[in-house]
């Protein structure tokens, strides 16, 4: 019995299927932690990312419909800025409702996010937000 050999060209065939095949998938993979915004540097642009970009005990705006655009989170109570003007989506995951503002420092228009809330298509100003120490706006 002869033992299978492949012809040296077709053993370099394969290989480089199989690097291009790699290549073409490590391309394709976002870095680790990549657009998650959740490190306190500030918004992070996104495009058609998803609700679950925000964890749980948060408060989060995207600046597009469908958790896509801009995000901005916030964890700690307070007033905050938030350098986007308005948001497309909403999710607030904090177990205190939240007030979001049409202007800086808390001025303008006020919105209400009670605990839990979530709305991937909003129309809202947030030029600053102030997540509540309860559950009452």
């Amino acid at each position: 019995m002869t033992p299978h050999v492949q012809p040296t060209s077709v053993r370099r065939l394969r290989v480089a299927l199989v690097g291009a095949v790699v290549l073409l998938l490590s391309a394709l993979a976002a870095p680790a932690g990549a657009a998650d915004g959740d490190d306190g540097t500030g918004p992070v642009e996104v495009t058609a990312y998803s609700s679950s970009q925000c964890v749980a005990g948060r408060f989060c705006l995207w600046s597009g419909a469908g958790y896509s655009g801009t995000f901005w989170s916030t964890g700690t109570t307070g007033l905050q800025n938030t350098s986007l003007a308005s948001a497309g989506s909403v999710w607030n995951r904090m177990a205190v409702d939240v007030r979001t503002y049409s202007g800086s420092g808390g001025a303008g228009t006020v919105t209400c996010w009670n605990a839990g809330t979530q709305t991937p298509v909003a129309s809202v100003g947030t030029l600053s937000v102030r997540t509540m120490s309860g559950t009452t706006c």
